[in-house]
């Protein structure tokens, strides 16, 4: 869930890259997507970052061990700041709004496409192609197979949902003949 803070924060990254070095956006987001996983898979590392008998010192010490030189000079500053500000524990939230800040700069729709098998090149082809057509941005387009779903295919993007799933249909028909019965 992102707020206020992480908008700020998002916001106010996104604004110096673009005012000092836009054509380093897509770099930076890549190298926060990495960060983002380095935490993910460490979460001691945020605690540490978030213990208050912990000399800020040592946490910045830490930070630089771990990221200096690593990162780009945006990146790791805005790690420092996040550390400084007991604002770590945020870095996902900060990481979703700059995604979309990203995506609307340059017209980019996230969707997460959900299909019972893997798509082929072709009908991921189409899949690409008829998003394109529907929001009007280049698609930027994760996949997921769940068996559950047992045929057709899920698309969410934004707050939209399309489910064309067998599961739907026949959950939709299972309610319509209780409907009936009942």
């Amino acid at each position: 869930m992102t707020g206020l803070v992480e908008k700020n924060y998002a916001e106010a990254l996104f604004q110096v890259i673009c005012e000092e070095q836009e054509e380093k956006l897509g770099e930076v987001l890549s190298e926060l997507k990495a960060v983002k996983e380095i935490l993910d898979a460490c979460p001691d590392f945020i605690k540490l970052a978030d213990t208050p008998t912990v000399e800020m010192s040592d946490k910045l010490s830490i930070m630089q061990e771990a990221f200096e030189g690593r990162v780009s000079p945006y990146v790791y500053n805005f790690i420092r700041v996040l550390c400084q500000a007991d604002r770590l524990d945020r870095f996902g939230g900060i990481l979703t709004c700059f995604n979309a800040l990203y995506n609307e700069k340059f017209g980019i729709a996230d969707i997460v496409v959900t299909t019972s098998v893997p798509l082929s090149d072709s009908l991921r082809e189409k899949v690409i192609k008829r998003m394109e057509q529907v929001t009007g941005k280049k698609i930027n387009m994760t996949e997921r197979v769940d068996k559950s779903i047992i045929g057709g295919i899920v698309v969410n993007y934004g707050d939209t949902l399309i489910d064309g799933s067998v599961k739907a249909r026949l959950d939709a028909l299972k309610s319509e003949i209780s409907r009936i019965v009942c």
